[in-house]
């Protein structure tokens, strides 16, 4: 069962770091040139959002075991960071003027790399760890 430990950090990490992101990104659409402090509040409530998954990920390794079946819980990892990348992908294409294109498209960029971290971690884990 502690492989459904990383399924759980992962859902938690990417949730929290979508809502910043969800509400950062407005911001910028309606104002690109905010583009530094949304930036910084998406780094530190991506910290935020994290400071759990980390501590179930390091929960997880100290109480590691090998895994025998690890597709169900692989496939709802590989579910979710697909379901976060869509999201974030969409977000930076709907209602974009052609102005505020750049800033949008950066922004989505970083979000898309700090969002895929806590599911890449599970992933390595599931490769590592199974039997």
């Amino acid at each position: 069962m502690v492989e459904y430990i990383f399924v759980l950090a992962a859902f938690i990490a990417v949730t929290g770091i979508l809502i910043v992101f969800k509400i950062n990104v407005e911001k910028i659409k309606e104002n690109p040139e905010t583009i530094q402090i949304a930036q910084r509040n998406l780094f530190i409530g991506s910290a935020i959002s994290e400071t759990i998954p980390i501590i179930l990920i390091v929960y997880g390794f100290a109480t590691v075991e090998t895994v025998e079946n690890i597709s169900v819980p692989f496939m709802l990892v590989i579910l979710i960071l697909a379901f976060s990348l869509f999201f974030i992908f969409l977000q930076s294409k709907v209602d974009v003027d052609e102005n505020n294109r750049g800033p949008v498209k950066q922004f989505s960029t970083i979000s898309m790399a700090l969002v895929s971290a806590i599911p890449i971690i599970a992933i390595v884990f599931f490769f590592t760890f199974s039997s």
